[in-house]
C-alpha cells in the first residue's frame, strides 16, 4: 500500500485527487464545487432524493488541533444541507480515537467513524485505485520516498543539488497535459525538444522529467557546454538521459554559431545516437525564436525530423484557470507570512494578477518568495506588486544602481545593446570599447581584470551562461530594466553609439528610442550626433561575408537594413554627418548585391524608408530609389520565396500599363518560384491560418502581376484537405477553437474566488 503523507499537494489539489478516487471507487460521477467557502461542500453526488456530502480538509499544517477546532464550527453548515450521507476527507494521520474525537465535532447523527476517511484511509484507496495514482503524477513525483530515490540515484552522477531544486519545484507545479505529452513524446522517440518563449516553464518541464527518469533509475548527464561533451559522456547500454537546457542558445546562429561550424550535423549524429539506444534519453531545451532561425538556415535541421519531437508552450496555452493554479501553488507552498497572503487575497486582487498581460511564472516565483520581497512592509506590498507587473525592471532597479560595480554596468549596457544575448567572444570585445569610452567619459579607474570580474559578479544575477560559450540576459526583466535605464539617462545611449563595434548595436538603440517613451534618446542622439557619426560610419560599412569550414557565411545585420536604418535616422537629423552616409552606405550595398549578397527579404522596408526620407536632394533620392526598385526585382527573378514575392510586389505597387519590363521581370520570378519553392511552402503549412495565408498570396499576385494562379490555389485546397479533411474535418477544427476560447471567457471570477478561498481557511 502507498504511504504518502500528501505534504506535496495543495489543498486543491487533494480535492481533486479525492474527487477521482471516491468516483472510481463508488463507480459514479460526483461534483466538484472547488476549493474555498463552499458552504460546507466540496464534493458532492445526488441522486434522486439522495444527496452525499464531501468535505475535504487538508490542515497538513494545523494538524488534528486545527481540525477538530475549525470542524466544531462546521457542524452548523453541514446540518443546514441535510445530507443524506455526509463524508469528511483529510490528510492528517487519525487513529480510531481521533475519529471518535471528530465526529464528536460534527455530531454522530451527521458523521459515522466509518465515514472519516484519514491519510491511511486515502492511501488504502490508492492501493486500490493505482490509476489513479498514475494520473495525479505530481503525488509521487514530489513525495519524500521519491525523493529519497532520486537522492540515491543522483549521487552517480553528481546531481543531488539538481534533484533537490526539482523536488522544490515539483509541489509547485500545475498538472496539464504537457507533461504526460512530453512523456510519450520520449518514452516513444527517446528524444524530446521543449521550445518556448523565457519564463514559460520550459526549464521546469524538462527538470520535472529529469527527476522522473532519476527515480527510474537512469544516470543523469547534465549537459554544460555542448553537444561534444555528452557525447564523450555516452555509454552504450546504459540507462542515461541527457539534459541540455537552451542547448541552441546564442551561439547557433553566430559567426562561429552551429550552423556555421557544422556543428548541426554533430547535433542530429548525437540525436541518432540516442535513438539507436532504447537505453538513452535527451531533453533540450531552447527560446522558440532562436529555434525558428535555427530551422530557417540549417537545411540539416528542415530535412530532419526533429520537429517531430517537440513540445512548444507558450503564455497563450495557460488559461486563466491554470494561471490561478500557478499563483494559488506558489502561494501556499510559499514561506510569506500571513499577512502578505492576506494582501493577495484582499478584496480578489489575486485576480488582476491572474489576468495581467505580464504574467508570468518566473514573476509569480520571485513575488512569492520572502526573501525577495520583505523590504517592501505588508501595507505596500499590493503596490510593489501592483508595479511589478506593470514594469518587473523594478526587481533590478537598487542592485544596478547601488549593489554593482562601473565594469558590471559597462557590460550590461553592451548585453542591451544586443538585444540581451551574444557569445563570450563578442562580448568581450563590445565590453573593452564601451567600457574604454564610458571610462574616458566618466573617468573612472580600469583594470585588466574588469571583464572577468564584471562576468563572476553578474553571473546568476543579472546574466547567465547561455548554450556554448554565450551569455544571455537571466530574464526578460532585465532588459526591460536596461531599456528603462537608456530612456531615463540618454546619456549611456550615447556612450554605445560611440563605443559600437557592431551595426547591430546602432540598430538596438535607434529601435529603444523609436518605442513608447524613447524620445529622449532621440533627442540626445540629435544633439550629440557628432560624438558617435564616426563610429557609426565605421560599423556600417563592415563586411558580412566570412568563410568557414563548411564554406561562405554572413553575419550581421544585412546591408539593407543598416541602410534602412540610416534612412530613419537621417530623418531625424537632417543635414547632419548621419544624412551623409546614405550615399556610401548605399554603394556599398550596390557591390553587395553584385556580389551575391543581397537579401531580398529587407527590400521592402528599405524602400519604404526611402521613400519616407525628406532629406535627402530629389535627385539623389530619386537615382537610389530607381536603383533599388531594379535591383530587387533582378533578384526576384533570380529566385525567390512566395512571402518575399508577395512583400516585393506590394512594396513596388506596379502598373500593369506603365510598368512593363518590370511586370514582366515579376512574371519570371513568379514562374520560377512556382516551378522551385513553391511545393516546399505547401509542405510546410500546418494550420488553417497557414493554407488561407497562402491562397491570399496567391490570389493578390494574382490581381498584381497578372499571373495565373487557379492550379496553385487547385492545390492548395487538395492539400488543405488531405491534412484536415473535407469541410466537417475544418469546420470540427474552427469549432474546437472557439469552443475552447468560449471556455475560458465563461471561467467566471466567482471560481477563482472559491480556488483562492483555502489560503483564507487555513492558517
Amino acid at each position: 500500500m502507498p504511504e504518502y503523507d500528501f505534504h506535496q499537494l495543495s489543498a486543491h489539489d487533494l480535492e481533486l485527487l479525492t474527487r477521482d478516487l471516491l468516483q472510481a471507487h463508488w463507480m459514479m460521477d460526483i461534483e466538484s464545487f472547488k476549493s474555498g467557502k463552499d458552504g460546507g461542500v466540496d464534493l458532492r453526488h445526488a441522486s434522486g432524493p439522495h444527496k452525499t456530502i464531501i468535505q475535504v480538509k487538508h490542515y497538513h499544517r494545523t494538524g488534528l488541533r486545527g481540525l477538530v477546532r475549525d470542524l466544531q464550527a462546521e457542524a452548523a453548515k453541514v446540518r443546514t444541507l441535510s445530507p443524506s450521507r455526509y463524508l469528511l476527507v483529510t490528510s492528517v494521520p487519525l487513529s480510531a480515537g481521533n475519529k471518535d474525537e471528530i465526529v464528536a465535532a460534527i455530531g454522530p447523527d451527521l458523521l459515522k467513524p466509518q465515514d472519516v476517511i484519514g491519510q491511511e484511509g486515502l492511501n488504502d484507496l490508492l492501493g486500490q485505485h493505482p490509476e489513479v495514482e498514475g494520473r495525479h503524477f505530481k503525488l509521487w513525483l514530489a513525495s519524500r520516498g521519491v525523493l529519497d530515490r532520486v537522492l540515491n540515484n543522483a549521487a552517480v552522477t553528481n546531481s543531488e543539488f539538481k534533484a533537490q531544486q526539482v523536488y522544490e519545484k515539483a509541489r509547485r507545479y500545475v498538472q496539464s497535459n504537457t507533461y504526460p505529452r512530453a512523456m510519450e513524446i520520449i518514452s516513444k522517440n527517446g528524444i524530446l525538444v521543449i521550445s518556448g518563449a523565457p519564463g514559460v516553464g520550459k526549464t521546469t518541464l524538462a527538470d520535472l522529467l529529469l527527476y522522473t527518469h532519476l527515480e527510474d533509475g537512469y544516470q543523469a548527464i547534465i549537459v554544460q557546454k555542448d553537444i561534444d561533451e555528452a557525447a564523450n559522456l555516452f555509454q552504450r547500454g546504459t540507462r542515461q538521459i541527457f539534459y541540455f537546457d537552451d542547448f541552441m542558445g546564442a551561439t547557433f546562429l553566430g559567426e562561429n554559431g552551429l550552423v556555421a561550424n557544422g556543428d548541426d550535423r554533430v547535433l542530429l549524429d548525437f540525436i541518432s545516437m540516442i535513438r539507436s539506444d532504447s537505453d538513452s534519453r535527451l531533453v533540450l531545451t531552447t527560446r522558440e525564436h532562436i529555434y525558428a532561425q535555427a530551422m530557417g538556415r540549417s537545411e540539416r535541421l528542415r530535412n530532419s525530423e526533429i520537429d517531430d519531437f517537440r513540445v512548444v508552450l507558450s503564455m497563450p496555452a495557460y488559461s486563466i484557470r491554470h494561471r490561478a493554479q500557478i499563483l494559488y501553488n506558489h502561494l501556499y507552498f510559499s514561506e510569506l507570512p500571513h499577512g502578505y497572503r492576506a494582501e493577495l487575497l484582499k478584496n480578489d486582487f489575486y485576480m488582476k494578477i491572474v489576468r495581467h498581460e505580464k504574467f508570468n511564472p518566473r514573476l509569480i516565483e520571485w513575488l512569492s518568495t520572502f526573501r525577495r520581497v520583505k523590504q517592501h512592509p505588508v501595507e505596500q506590498y499590493q503596490a510593489f506588486v501592483t508595479r511589478l507587473l506593470q514594469d518587473p525592471s523594478e526587481i533590478w532597479q537598487h542592485a544596478y544602481e547601488h549593489e554593482i560595480t562601473d565594469a558590471s554596468r559597462s557590460l550590461l549596457l553592451a548585453l542591451v545593446s544586443v538585444e540581451g544575448s551574444i557569445t563570450a567572444e563578442s562580448l568581450k570585445v563590445a565590453f573593452d570599447a564601451l567600457h574604454r569610452t564610458r571610462a574616458a567619459r566618466y573617468g573612472f579607474n580600469t583594470a585588466p581584470s574588469d571583464y572577468r570580474n564584471a562576468l563572476r559578479d553578474l553571473n546568476g544575477s543579472f546574466i547567465k551562461p547561455s548554450g556554448k560559450a554565450a551569455y544571455e540576459v537571466l530574464d526578460p526583466s532585465v532588459l526591460d530594466l536596461m531599456n528603462s535605464i537608456l530612456r531615463q539617462e540618454p546619456d549611456n545611449a550615447i556612450d554605445i553609439l560611440s563605443g559600437a563595434v557592431g551595426f547591430v548595436q546602432v540598430q538596438q538603440i535607434w529601435k529603444i528610442a523609436g518605442s513608447n517613451g524613447g524620445d529622449p534618446i532621440r533627442k540626445a542622439m540629435v544633439l550629440h550626433q557628432m560624438r558617435f557619426a564616426d563610429r557609426c560610419r565605421t560599423v556600417a560599412m563592415q563586411d558580412r561575408r566570412n568563410t568557414g569550414t563548411s564554406g561562405v557565411y554572413y553575419t550581421g545585420p544585412t546591408f539593407e537594413t543598416r541602410l534602412t536604418t540610416t534612412f530613419e535616422m537621417a530623418e531625424h537629423m537632417p543635414g547632419g554627418p548621419i544624412a551623409a552616409l546614405i550615399q556610401p552606405l548605399y554603394e556599398r550595398l550596390r557591390t553587395e548585391t553584385a556580389n551575391g549578397g543581397g537579401v531580398l527579404s529587407d527590400v521592402p522596408a528599405l524602400l519604404e524608408a526611402a521613400a519616407a526620407c525628406k532629406v535627402l536632394p530629389p535627385d539623389l533620392a530619386a537615382d537610389i530609389a530607381r536603383s533599388l526598385v531594379v535591383n530587387a526585382i533582378e533578384e526576384a527573378r533570380k529566385g525567390c520565396s512566395l512571402g518575399e514575392l508577395r512583400d516585393l510586389v506590394n512594396a513596388l505597387e506596379i502598373d500593369p500599363e506603365a510598368d512593363g519590363s518590370s511586370l514582366e521581370a515579376l512574371q519570371e520570378a513568379f514562374d520560377k518560384m512556382r516551378d522551385q519553392t513553391f511545393d516546399d511552402e505547401l509542405r510546410e503549412c500546418r494550420s488553417p491560418d497557414a493554407f488561407e495565408g497562402l491562397k491570399e498570396d496567391l490570389e493578390l499576385l494574382g490581381d498584381a502581376i497578372l499571373v495565373d494562379v487557379d492550379g496553385l490555389l487547385e492545390r492548395v485546397n487538395n492539400a488543405s484537405g488531405d491534412h484536415y479533411g473535407n469541410g466537417s474535418d475544418r469546420d470540427d477544427y474552427a469549432y474546437d477553437r472557439y469552443k475552447d476560447s468560449r471556455a475560458e471567457s465563461y471561467f467566471a471570477d466567482k471560481e477563482l474566488s472559491e480556488m483562492f478561498g483555502s489560503l483564507r481557511d487555513e492558517s
